[in-house]
């Protein structure tokens, strides 16, 4: 059943903790600065899916939803009961956030010695033509000199519905070579989007986000788990070219300065912004950050180390991390899911924000 606009407003963004009187709005101390941070409004009915199936039970990692239909069509990593992770879907009303019908896997694992043989996590879902895309990253026996190199590879699937998934390949559409600053790196994993570039001789060009995980095996910290924004282009969606870093770590910022995991990005009326999860020593963990630009490939996070949107609570479901968010543009406002404690071991939570230009 479709609903209307204005029950989609009041019941999906809002949420019943919220009234049109008390949506998020601006801190007076960020009017006027240069760098500012969207305040977010944790939903109050948080986590809005808990982990309970046999193909999900020890963690729901990474939500990727798309607005279809009248309903969210959520895909996420399950962790099952033998400790696998495959890409599993949900969906729910958006006026019912918390109920859920889980669909299970929608893919099944490579073969031996494929580059997805032992797990797939990390969903990205973007329409490309007239099919559905969904890239994931694969986890396979491989080794190798980084930390991470079990994860060499993005495959993809393809869908008309949403719903039946084939395989595009059983080789990985991209792989974690290619970036001149780490010319011997390997592996990578997805957890970012896709932004839709329309092209003067009317073609659209497609630019993805992901991450490269450089980190080498170390006693190390910031060693292991040197992780890097990256992005790559495609005309088709398949052939990936121009794979460049747009967002590394910062050494001097200790909410950030192990590494960058995942970027989000959506277009405002005038430039670009992003959410993506910092991992730092200040923490101890991961916490949400923020960047603006200009072009969507020069990005500013402002000179303060107070760049952090929001943080672990203790207490809650989210007391050990806040990370992986999937950004929503809603109208005025920005809706974003994301992981709590354990990346998805206590599920996923929701908050939103007025946006910003």
């Amino acid at each position: 059943m479709l609903i209307s606009r204005r029950q989609w407003l009041r019941a999906a963004i809002i949420g019943p903790a919220l009234t049109t009187h008390s949506l998020p709005v601006l801190k007076g101390a960020d009017k006027g600065k240069k760098f500012q941070l969207h305040t977010w409004a944790r939903d109050t009915r948080n986590p809005i899916f808990v982990p309970r199936s046999s193909f999900d039970k020890k963690g729901a990692q990474g939500p990727f939803v798309v607005p279809h239909d009248g309903r969210w069509w959520m895909f996420y990593a399950g962790i099952g009961t033998d400790g696998v992770q495959r890409i599993c879907l949900a969906t729910a009303l958006v006026d019912k956030p918390t109920e859920w019908e889980r669909l299970g896997p929608v893919l099944e694992l490579g073969g031996k010695d494929a580059f997805d043989e032992r797990g797939a996590t990390y969903p990205c879902l973007h329409r490309v033509g007239n099919k559905w895309h969904l890239y994931y990253s694969g986890r396979s026996r491989r080794t190798g000199p980084q930390h991470f190199s079990a994860y060499w590879g993005i495959g993809l699937a393809q869908s008309d519905d949403l719903r039946n998934w084939k395989k595009y390949s059983t080789q990985p559409v991209l792989q974690g070579d290619g970036i001149r600053e780490y010319p011997r790196n390997q592996a990578l994993v997805g957890l970012g989007n896709i932004l839709s570039l329309p092209q003067a001789d009317g073609r659209t060009l497609y630019r993805l986000h992901y991450t490269l995980l450089p980190g080498l095996r170390s006693k190390e910290w910031h060693v292991i788990e040197h992780k890097v924004g990256v992005v790559a282009h495609s005309f088709d969606g398949v052939k990936w070219t121009d794979r460049r870093i747009v967002l590394e770590r910062r050494r001097d910022v200790t909410t950030e300065d192990i590494g960058i995991v995942g970027m989000q990005v959506w277009k405002t009326g005038t430039r670009y912004r992003a959410t993506y999860t910092g991992l730092g020593t200040k923490y101890k963990t991961y916490a949400l950050a923020e960047a603006v630009s200009a072009d969507g490939l020069t990005w500013n996070r402002g000179a303060s180390q107070d760049n952090v949107s929001l943080v672990r609570q203790p207490g809650t479901w989210e007391k050990g991390m806040i990370g992986y968010p999937c950004v929503l543009s809603e109208g005025n406002y920005l809706r974003m899911f994301y992981n709590g404690t354990g990346g998805g071991a206590t599920g996923i939570g929701m908050a939103v924000a007025r946006m910003l230009d």
